[in-house]
Parts: structure tokens; sequence; C-alpha cells
């Protein structure tokens, strides 16, 4: 068994509060890589089944692009912002949906941002839902 747990804090003037929600699954995806600039499409080999995807979290210093299982015909598109996480858990699906539209074989990460892009992801699955 693997948790997650992800985290927010809201911070106003005088003020901080801070929620948290903890997921349990059979398995967790890590991913935490440097991409050059000016790389396109560098293979990052996954293995996701996205029916079973607890929750995700996405992050990059850089501007990303991250195209999944082909380069020249991705299944989905789309752009991490620096410093602007990507989160998504099963409580999100009333509010957002989950940018993985398909099982994923393979990622493919396209870096122009002028500087490395350091990205990090974790997906948290459970093979019994």
């Amino acid at each position: 068994m693997a948790d997650y747990i992800q985290k927010w804090t809201i911070v106003s003037p005088g003020t901080q509060e801070v929620y948290s929600k903890t997921f349990t699954g059979t398995s967790e995806y890590r991913l935490d890589e440097a991409i050059a600039d000016s790389t396109t499409d560098q293979l990052i080999a996954a293995s996701l089944d996205v029916s079973a995807i607890k929750a995700v979290e996405m992050m990059s210093d850089q501007d990303i692009t991250v195209e999944t299982n082909s380069p020249s015909s991705p299944t989905d598109t789309f752009v991490i912002q620096a410093d602007v996480p990507y989160r998504w858990n099963t409580e999100m699906v009333a509010y957002d949906a989950l940018l993985l539209t398909a099982d994923v074989t393979a990622l493919y990460l396209t870096n122009a941002s002028g500087s490395t892009a350091n990205i990090k992801m974790r997906v948290l699955s459970d093979a019994t839902p």
C-alpha cells in the first residue's frame, strides 16, 4: 500500500489555513527529471492506467510541454507552467477533469524555456478500486 498526501495552504493577511487530504493506493509512479533547455520530445518511460489513478501532482520550475504516448500524434498535450503545480485527485472530478485521458505508455517532454526544467511527477494508483 502507498499513501499520498496532497496539501494546500491559503495565506491572507493575518491568517494561514492548511488543508490536506490523504489518498491510499497500491502503487506510486515517481518522476524526478531535469530537462535541458531546447530539448524536444524527451522520452520518459511510463505505465499509467488512468482508470486506477487516485491522485496526481506535476510541477516544474520552468514551463514545459507534456505529450503522452506519441510525440507525432499524442493522446494528450498540456503545459505545466513554471512554479504552478497541477494537482488532481478523485475528489476533484466534479470540478476538474484529469489531464490524462487514456492509459499512458510514455511521456514526451519539451522545454523551450531558456533554462533547464526540473520536473516532478507523482501519481498514486489503486489496482483494486
